[in-house]
């Protein structure tokens, strides 16, 4: 399990948003932000914690106290939806398998259309 300073600077690092405007959105310092990168903070303000996710994408409860998903994804279609609704319930075993058969299926789909299935 991840840290609370861990899971702030995963969504720090990973997303567009830059520490000084994430500091400035939340109204405090940079030097404030890189004390929660830290570690130096063991919880954040709730306002904190909610700038944090808008801005980064990342869910706030999964950075709060990892759980849930870790990042928004929005569905396009209904069967998008569904499919987004079945996997929150997975473990992260059931996850990696149904990923390991997408990328065999998608992959299957480019052989296809790129001049039809490979010889075996």
């Amino acid at each position: 399990m991840a840290t609370l300073a861990q899971r702030i600077s995963e969504a720090i690092e990973t997303s567009e948003v830059s520490v000084s405007s994430l500091a400035e959105a939340c109204g405090i310092s940079p030097q404030s932000v890189y004390q929660w990168m830290k570690g130096e903070t063991k919880e954040l303000m709730g306002n904190h914690l909610v700038e944090l996710a808008e801005l980064t994408g990342y869910e706030a409860r999964w950075i709060a106290k990892e759980i849930g998903p870790k990042r928004r994804i929005y569905a396009k279609t209904s069967q998008q939806a569904h499919v987004l609704d079945a996997m929150t319930t997975m473990t992260p075993y059931q996850v990696d398998m149904f990923v390991k058969i997408t990328d065999s299926i998608s992959d299957s789909a480019v052989q296809t259309t790129e001049g039809g299935p490979k010889a075996a």
